[in-house]
């Protein structure tokens, strides 16, 4: 299998809140084009930090370190709730962050990912970070955003690409936040297929692209290419907001 992934501070941001885990850890920095994981572990993740600067910098960081110790340490229990226990450890810290330094109130994260255990994996997201499938030509989003207008999608009133553009998408209803104790954890348990791909991504990419593009991203034989085509796309759109994707699927014969 093949793990590729790319964040970005975008056009219009002085700094890039974004973090992936791929392996290592990615966070605060803005690359020029797609990597290619050389040591992806079992958790694959994005995380986008709220707060301004260094702030949500730190608190997407922070995320994603406590889902790494996740899984390198799995305890007894189910995903559900041992991924909900690492998220509020980082509430914890972000909490211990803002004590210490009361300008970086208001630290907080979303995030999306994939937790590989042999042939299932469990998909998970708190805001309104995604997780799609490409499976057999088919496109389907795996995870569910916790925003005012993903509820606006699921009453009928907004088609799912008016999600896109609508005013109020940024209005979250969850978050990975200092003093939050009420987290919404989505989970869900996917059978993992030798040729789906899976895509993983912060709202900043779901917001430039639309559904068409990125079904035909992730059909290209060559995930690489995929990569490389979505990254362009979003730098030549001149996309306002932070961006970063994870690209996983076959990797070349």
């Amino acid at each position: 299998m093949t793990t590729i992934f790319f964040t970005n501070t975008g056009t219009q941001r002085e700094f890039n809140e974004d973090a992936i885990l791929a392996g290592g850890l990615y966070g605060d920095v803005s690359m020029p084009y797609p990597m290619l994981a050389t040591n992806p572990d079992s958790m694959l993740a994005v995380a986008d930090g709220m707060g301004g600067g260094p702030g949500g910098a730190l608190a997407a960081r922070v995320v994603l370190e406590q889902l790494a110790v996740l899984a390198r340490e799995t305890g007894e229990g189910k995903p559900h709730d041992l991924i909900l226990e690492a998220l509020f450890k980082a509430v914890n810290r972000c909490g211990g962050f803002v004590g210490e330094a009361p300008e970086l109130n208001g630290m907080g994260a979303t995030v999306a990912g994939l937790w590989f255990m042999g042939e299932s994996a469990v998909v998970f997201n708190c805001g309104d970070c995604r997780v799609y499938r490409l499976r057999h030509g088919f496109l389907e989003m795996l995870s569910r955003d916790h925003s005012i207008v993903y509820g606006l999608y699921l009453d009928g009133r907004i088609s799912f690409e008016e999600m896109r553009t609508h005013p109020e998408r940024h209005l979250i209803t969850s978050a990975i936040q200092q003093a939050n104790y009420s987290i919404e954890l989505h989970t869900r348990i996917v059978r993992v297929d030798a040729q789906d791909v899976f895509f993983i991504c912060s709202d900043g990419v779901w917001e430039s692209v639309n559904s068409e593009f990125m079904e035909d991203c992730l059909s290209e034989m060559n995930l690489e290419i995929g990569a490389l085509s979505m990254a362009e796309s979003l730098l030549k759109d001149n996309c306002g907001d932070n961006f970063s994707f994870l690209l996983h699927g076959p990797g070349p014969e």
